[in-house]
């Protein structure tokens, strides 16, 4: 079989075609699976250092999931373990975030307790912008609370998204009542 020089130009154009279509799905296919071909996935979960007083403290992931929302640890959403930090009235928590949570967008929740009762904020962190934030306890403002919430790829239907993963530390001091329970917080100190 004899091909004209048309003939090859064309043979040759549809196979560059077809080699540029191949390099460029199957570099696709490499970036977006690189963590799991290439090894280059941290082994370790998104984790916080809080720092209070000489206190250093490890806080691993509360509940985490993957970005689809399936494969979460814990399984079951009540068997939390939530980590004990008290930082006493008149103290500051230094908290930092792992490489792999400040590299994507988050949120840090810090919940006190004011005189008018207990007052959150959510304070949105933009992708590699924040890892380390200074929070303070002070009489007026008791901090109770902290959270870190990582977003997911699903909608919650009303315009937010819900979140894969959370890490919180209770932050209430040593023996605190809390209001209209009668019972100081008690969970076990960790770190």
């Amino acid at each position: 079989m004899n091909l004209s020089s048309a003939d090859k130009k064309v043979m040759a154009i549809i196979a560059a075609v077809v080699v540029a279509f191949v390099v460029i799905v199957g570099g696709a296919v490499a970036v977006l699976t690189k963590d799991t071909w290439s090894g280059d996935h941290p082994d370790e979960d998104p984790y916080l250092q809080l720092a209070v007083g000489d206190r250093l403290v490890r806080v691993e992931p509360t509940r985490m999931c993957d970005v689809f929302l399936r494969n979460c640890e814990p399984e079951d959403p009540t068997a939390i373990d939530v980590a004990r930090v008290p930082v006493p009235v008149g103290e500051s928590m230094m908290l930092s975030v792992s490489q792999d949570i400040a590299e994507w967008p988050w949120n840090l929740v810090v919940q006190y307790l004011t005189p008018s009762g207990p007052d959150g904020t959510i304070v949105p962190m933009r992708s590699n912008s924040t890892y380390t934030t200074v929070l303070h306890s002070t009489p007026d403002r008791i901090l109770i609370a902290i959270e870190v919430q990582l977003p997911s790829v699903v909608s919650a239907g009303d315009d937010t998204v819900s979140m894969r993963g959370y890490l919180a530390a209770d932050t209430s001091p040593e023996g605190m009542q809390l209001p209209g329970s009668g019972a100081a917080l008690s969970a076990p100190a960790r770190g």
